[in-house]
């Protein structure tokens, strides 16, 4: 029998749209009961990327036909550049040329790009269509796969067309991580380490007591760390699901690593971008809400023993990040809402003047 921790996101409103985020090793064999607890669908649309097709997306297609369930395998081209409202469209009329109706299901394999485009297809076409996430990469297992946050990016900025829709399922299988480089599974890391930092103190410690040798595939508390870091997401859309407040806190690290992709053209991978947000947002932290030094040091070291950057390249000029922050959704009248930690496990939402955040990064970098 499969070893399974089975986590329950409640999504309740006018309509209940809670669902389970299943997590262990080897269940990606449970894919078709899962689907077939769900319901009955017209049709079944598995979406993918060219990278992602031969590793995972053929197979389960293969297995899925073998018990019953016929997929249209659609593959997108993989890639950050290919988050754009062009992608969503294009999939949206292979959709409607291959028939699908509003009682069609899709299934997004692949990483949290795969995962966006597909649920913000899945929200438009016809007005919203079911689907489920089976997350391929560790990153989209313990974030982008979780909370029904969907979109694509603009020229000026990510995720500046989006909706919320919900997926039905999130099916996230453990032995799928071995197929990436290790440096994909360190980028992972930086979600999880971001998890432990605002909710989570316990995790912190495990994190902390391990260090590196969690970045091993076949690590036997990875199941345990990806449940607790998921659990964390959970626990905060139940209370949030729109991001009206306390949802903000889950951007911690992301203010000003989206301002670093945006700065470096997408040069830089999310988790590293993510990890040095979070390193500036720990530094930020010590002068905005007095977040103690023993604590700084602590989450500073922990990045860094899991192989992550928490400094700005050289080559870039703080200044940099400053235009692309001007589009970022969470300033307000010249205001930044920035998620900052006050104790390890404690994240809190503090306004910042932008022209004051500049003078701070001006100070961090100069140090």
């Amino acid at each position: 029998m499969l070893e399974m921790k089975r986590i329950r996101l409640e999504i309740r409103s006018e309509t209940d749209r809670s669902y389970d985020v299943l997590v262990g090793r080897g269940i990606l064999d449970s894919l078709h009961s899962e689907i077939q607890r769900l319901g009955s669908f017209s049709s079944y649309g598995l979406v993918t990327d060219e990278v992602v097709r031969p590793l995972v997306a053929e197979p389960l297609q293969n297995q899925l036909r073998s018990n019953s369930i016929d997929t249209t395998l659609i593959a997108l081209p993989p890639g950050e550049s290919a988050k754009t409202i062009g992608t969503v469209l294009d999939l949206c009329q292979q959709l409607l040329a291959q028939g699908f109706d509003r009682k069609s299901l899709l299934l997004a394999v692949g990483g949290g790009v795969v995962g966006d485009i597909t649920g913000f297809a899945a929200a438009i076409y016809m007005r919203g269509i079911p689907y489920i996430q089976v997350p391929t990469t560790l990153l989209a297992q313990v974030d982008s796969s979780l909370g029904g946050k969907t979109g694509v990016d603009l020229p000026s900025g990510k995720n500046l067309l989006g909706a919320f829709h919900q997926p039905r399922l999130v099916l996230s299988d453990l032995d799928v991580l071995t197929s990436l480089s290790s440096d994909a599974r360190r980028d992972g890391f930086a979600e999880v380490i971001k998890a432990a930092l605002i909710e989570d103190p316990e995790l912190f410690s495990i994190l902390e007591r391990e260090g590196a040798d969690l970045l091993d595939p076949g690590n036997s508390l990875l199941q345990t760390i990806i449940a607790k870091a998921c659990a964390v997401k959970c626990r905060v859309v139940n209370r949030d699901e729109r991001e009206s407040g306390l949802r903000r806190i889950l951007n911690f690290g992301h203010t000003l690593g989206h301002a670093l992709e945006a700065a470096t053209n997408y040069n830089i991978s999310h988790g590293q971008a993510v990890a040095i947000g979070m390193g500036l947002a720990v530094r930020l932290s010590r002068q905005w809400v007095g977040l103690s030094e023993d604590n700084a040091d602590r989450a500073l070291d922990l990045i860094q023993k899991l192989g992550l950057p928490t400094d700005i390249p050289k080559n870039i000029d703080p200044e940099a990040l400053l235009v692309p922050l001007e589009k970022d959704k969470k300033i307000q009248a010249g205001i930044c809402h920035f998620v900052l930690l006050a104790e390890i496990g404690r994240a809190v939402i503090h306004p910042i003047p932008v022209g004051d955040l500049q003078k701070s990064l001006q100070k961090i970098t100069r140090h």
